[in-house]
C-alpha cells in the first residue's frame, strides 16, 4: 500500500511539474512578444514626436520669428542643432552623458556597447531608445554616423 500511494504522489508531482514547465514556456513566449511590441511602440512614439517637433520648428521658421533654433523631441527634452548651440551644455544631462561616453570611447561605438558602458541594460527596447538618441544627435551635428550603427564624435 505504501508503495502505491508514493507512486501516485510521484505521478501527481510529475504531472504538476510538466504543467508548470509548459506554463512557464508559454509565459516566456508571451513576455518576449510583449517586450518586442513595447520596443516597436516606443520607437514609433519617438519617430512621431520627432516628426511633430520638426513640423513645429519648420512652421516657426516659416513665420520668421527666429525661435526655431531647437527642436523639442520629447516633452521636456530639447536637442538644438549643434550650429545653433553654445556647446554641449545646451543639451539635457542625458544627452551630455551620451556625448561624454562616446568621446571616452575614442572611436566608433555601437548603441548596444554604449548602453553597456552607461549601465542602462541591453534589452532591445533600451538599445532602440539609445539608437534613436544617437541618430537624433547625429542628425543635429553632435555625433557622426560613419558606417551604419557606428557613431563617433564629429571631426
Amino acid at each position: 500500500m505504501a508503495g502505491g500511494s508514493v507512486d501516485s504522489i510521484l505521478e501527481r508531482i510529475g504531472a504538476r511539474r510538466a504543467y508548470l514547465a509548459e506554463q512557464a514556456q508559454l509565459l516566456g513566449k508571451q513576455l518576449a512578444e510583449a517586450e518586442a511590441e513595447l520596443a516597436r511602440v516606443a520607437a514609433a512614439e519617438q519617430v512621431v514626436a520627432q516628426l511633430l517637433a520638426e513640423d513645429a520648428a519648420a512652421g516657426e521658421a516659416a513665420r520668421g520669428d527666429g525661435s526655431a533654433t531647437a527642436t523639442v523631441v520629447e516633452p521636456g527634452r530639447v536637442v538644438p542643432y549643434r550650429k545653433d548651440a553654445a556647446g554641449p551644455g545646451d543639451l539635457s544631462a542625458e544627452y551630455q552623458r551620451v556625448l561624454k561616453e562616446v568621446a571616452a570611447v575614442g572611436g566608433p561605438v555601437r548603441c548596444k556597447q554604449l548602453c553597456e558602458r552607461l549601465g542602462i541594460g541591453t534589452e532591445p527596447r533600451k538599445v532602440e531608445a539609445m539608437r534613436a538618441r544617437m541618430k537624433r544627435l547625429a542628425d543635429r551635428g553632435w555625433l557622426r554616423e560613419g558606417a551604419p550603427g557606428l557613431f563617433t564624435m564629429p571631426g
